[in-house]
């Protein structure tokens, strides 16, 4: 791991940093002591093989792994400064400003409306504001134009790459400052996917994206950064390489980054 690139990437004002994490289901390490630091408004993707850690990873972000009863995290998470596992953190709190999308679209059984007003309305916005909310949010998810005249249709009636816009713009509606992404267009179709990488880098303008991938090309094509996991002989995943999308797909440092990047291994 080169550590003065983790430096450079402190000193630009990181939104979220860990600390020797790891993750532990009941005796097993899952992940190991991984420290690196997301900048601001940028696109990280996490890649490598399957069984590597990503997903377990990316779900300490948000504190997703506390609603599995055998799920251990030691270490520190830092999203502005504040520590995420703290006795005074309100994991409720931390998943409104980081936000998630998940690799099977899941919007609620509830009319597209209702599924983009849900986070609003539980957090106590202003009931007068929830449309204007509504509206901007499937703006900015790129879904405004095909769903504005069908706000009460159910939104599991939309098409799957419908479904995983309005489960973007449900994470949109309550102003996240992060949203992560596990794997969000692996049930997509192609030009769904072009959709989805179109908004991405598009909202990355205002929020930090942090995506999970198994397609290189797709990381080629909009990440800002590239984190590289890899699980050894006890398959336990541990952060191999970080940096910038030119270093690690055109100049990676360890062997085994490039194997994966240039498909000999995964």
């Amino acid at each position: 791991m080169d550590k003065n690139f983790i430096d450079r990437i402190d000193s630009k004002e990181a939104i979220l940093k860990t600390e020797d994490l790891s993750v532990f289901y009941g005796n097993t390490k899952a992940v190991d002591r991984v420290t690196f630091s997301i900048p601001r408004n940028k696109i990280v993707a996490l890649i490598g093989p399957s069984g590597c850690g990503k997903s377990t990873l990316i779900r300490c972000f948000n504190r997703m792994n506390d609603l599995i009863p055998s799920a251990r995290v030691e270490g520190i998470v830092h999203y502005n400064d504040v520590s995420i596992y703290s006795d005074q953190a309100d994991p409720t709190d931390i998943r409104f400003k980081i936000g998630m999308v998940f690799q099977k679209p899941n919007p609620f059984p509830k009319t597209i409306y209702e599924n983009v007003a849900f986070g609003p309305k539980i957090n106590g916005f202003p009931s007068n504001e929830i449309e204007g909310i509504v509206e901007s949010s499937l703006k900015q998810a790129g879904l405004w134009d095909e769903v504005k005249d069908r706000l009460q249709d159910n939104g599991l009636d939309l098409s799957g790459g419908q479904q995983q816009r309005l489960c973007i713009a449900r994470a949109l509606a309550v102003n996240p400052d992060i949203i992560l992404m596990d794997e969000p267009a692996s049930a997509l179709d192609p030009v769904s996917t072009s959709k989805l990488e179109d908004l991405v880098k598009e909202l990355s303008k205002n929020v930090t994206i942090i995506i999970v991938t198994h397609n290189m090309q797709q990381a080629t094509r909009i990440c800002d950064y590239a984190a590289v996991m890899m699980a050894g002989e006890e398959r336990i995943g541990e952060l191999i390489e970080y940096g910038t999308n030119d270093s690690v797909f055109g100049n990676p440092k360890d062997k085994r980054t490039e194997d994966y990047v240039t498909g000999r291994i995964g």
